[in-house]
């Protein structure tokens, strides 16, 4: 008889769901003391700061404070699953679908989840700081980053781990 081992140890099986990603980010997202973790504010008093939480090469957690009309710009995620969910305020989730914008608005206690190939944009378009608690699998080492033209998102440039962020 042969014993089964730990889906950790099976050859292929190095990476989370996206659902499972979302129950990560929840439970981090639920730590009281997460605003604490975050840097001092950098020159830039309109930019996004942010903390790592979590890093393995197969598991990467981030919170991201988010003041008014601070984005990221249509990016991928270099082949990585993810999920993240808004502790405070609101975050607008943008993505191209044949050509046409939509938009979803996610408020506090809300996430998203999503596979590999996902392609958006996130941006706190409401008048509070937002911040949100952001889970990859693989880590995150490298994004594309795409701009809108005609209906169609076109590569713009490459952010690889360890430069920008």
């Amino acid at each position: 008889m042969t014993l089964a081992r730990p889906a950790s140890t099976l050859p292929g099986v190095n990476t989370f769901t996206p659902v499972q990603l979302l129950r990560v980010a929840r439970l981090f997202a639920a730590d009281p003391d997460l605003p604490d973790l975050l840097p001092e504010r950098a020159e830039d008093p309109g930019g996004r700061r942010w903390h790592q939480l979590a890093e393995t090469h197969h598991l990467q957690l981030w919170v991201i404070e988010w003041p008014p009309g601070a984005g990221t710009g249509f990016h991928d995620h270099g082949g990585s699953r993810g999920a993240f969910t808004v502790v405070r305020g609101s975050l607008t989730e943008r993505q191209v679908v044949q050509g046409t914008l939509h938009q979803r608005v996610l408020a506090d206690g809300e996430g998203r989840a999503f596979g590999a190939n996902h392609l958006h944009d996130v941006a706190n378009d409401g008048d509070e700081t937002a911040l949100s608690v952001h889970a990859y699998s693989p880590r995150l080492d490298q994004m594309t980053h795409y701009d809108l033209v005609d209906g169609a998102l076109v590569p713009s440039g490459v952010e690889q781990r360890g430069v920008g962020w």
